[in-house]
């Protein structure tokens, strides 16, 4: 009798110190994932959750991959994670999936309100994967990122282990890890589009002069770096005090905020447009020659010219003088910081443009040698 009760005992503790071991490794399973949800929260930046999310998740928790895959109600998503930064896309180009709702309804649809564990994911959400196989994976985790009861995109976690994720596991732990996600991404891209606002001209929604002085010298430091071209040119419209003089103020707003609408027209996604000041705006043109972004100018002073603006009943017509330099025609044995590159670029479009308006108006006049500037 007192052999059955010893035995009871130690059966019954010993279930007692697996409930207590299993609880401590829940709490510190806890708290890892309390202590990291709460860093992607932080984050002060697309970059900085990217990293989070897409590497760090992956070190830490001892994962094959992370994909993360966002719902793009408004369109903006991709400019906002990635802005003129193709380094960035390169990289997180496999691991970061932009959904657009109109043209993949199908994909929507099929995303989960709830965690689903289990191999079969990896086949039943294979567009995450671009349809490729991984031999390495072997269970996953799907994650829906809710707002509002609303599905706004979905964490893929892959191991390497078949036991990892098995759909009779327990989901408590990834559903607050999904919840802080979704709230991280909402906050970034709410912050990105603030700062976005605070960096576009009120007016003609190019951007300012003050985005325009910090993006230079980043793409001048990408262009170094890569040994690529920049292009830079300044355009002014010609005789515009004359359109507000004889048309009046409003007209002249109408035409300027025409006049951003047919350059973005003109150039490409990642070439900086921006006001910077009255009616003259200035344009970086990465990874492009003074050849092919004088023919860009060209077309651009082309297509203005040939334009007949109406506003209100009131017909008149536009031209545009450029001036324009490359930083590849600038003596970098001089000219080494990249403030001073950035200074230089600007002061030699600048003086191609004062040229081009002097010698008749309504002309593309490139700034090439050392001489010049």
């Amino acid at each position: 009798m007192e052999d059955t009760i010893h035995q009871e005992n130690r059966l019954l503790r010993r279930k007692l110190e697996n409930l207590l071991r299993q609880a401590r490794t829940n709490e510190k399973k806890q708290g890892l994932f309390d202590s990291f949800g709460f860093e992607i929260i932080g984050s002060n930046s697309p970059a900085q959750l990217c990293d989070y999310l897409l590497v760090q998740m992956q070190v830490r928790f001892h994962l094959q991959e992370v994909i993360l895959c966002i719902v793009d109600e408004g369109n903006d998503t991709d400019r906002l994670f990635f802005g003129h930064d193709d380094d960035a896309r390169r990289i997180f180009q496999n691991k970061l999936f932009i959904l657009n709702p109109e043209k993949q309804s199908n994909e929507l649809k099929s995303l989960p309100g709830f965690p689903v564990l289990g191999e079969q994911i990896l086949s039943d959400y294979s567009w995450l994967l671009n349809n490729q196989p991984c031999d390495d994976c072997k269970s996953a985790a799907l994650l829906p990122l809710l707002r509002a009861d609303k599905i706004t995109g979905a964490l893929l976690l892959i191991s390497g282990d078949a036991n990892r994720y098995q759909a009779s596991h327990g989901t408590e732990f990834l559903q607050r890890l999904s919840a802080m996600t979704a709230v991280a991404i909402e906050n970034c891209l709410n912050q990105q589009r603030i700062k976005e606002i605070g960096y576009q001209d009120a007016l003609t929604q190019a951007y300012n002069r003050r985005y325009f002085d910090l993006r230079i010298k980043d793409e001048i430091e990408r262009s170094l770096r890569l040994d690529h071209d920049l292009a830079c040119m300044f355009i002014d419209v010609d005789y515009f005090k004359n359109v507000n003089d004889t048309y009046g103020h409003h007209i002249g707003d109408l035409v300027l905020m025409r006049m951003v609408s047919m350059i973005k027209e003109q150039v490409r996604a990642c070439d900086i447009v921006a006001r910077y000041g009255g009616e003259e705006f200035v344009i970086a043109l990465p990874g492009t020659s003074i050849k092919v972004a004088s023919e860009i100018a060209e077309r651009l002073r082309t297509v203005i010219s040939a334009e007949k603006h109406s506003f209100y009943g009131k017909d008149l017509s536009i031209t545009v003088s450029i001036g324009m330099t490359s930083l590849r025609s600038v003596d970098m044995q001089t000219f080494g910081k990249t403030e001073d590159l950035s200074a230089l670029l600007l002061e030699r479009a600048d003086n191609a443009l004062y040229r081009a308006k002097n010698n008749g108006r309504n002309k593309v006049v490139i700034c090439e040698s050392n001489e010049e500037s």
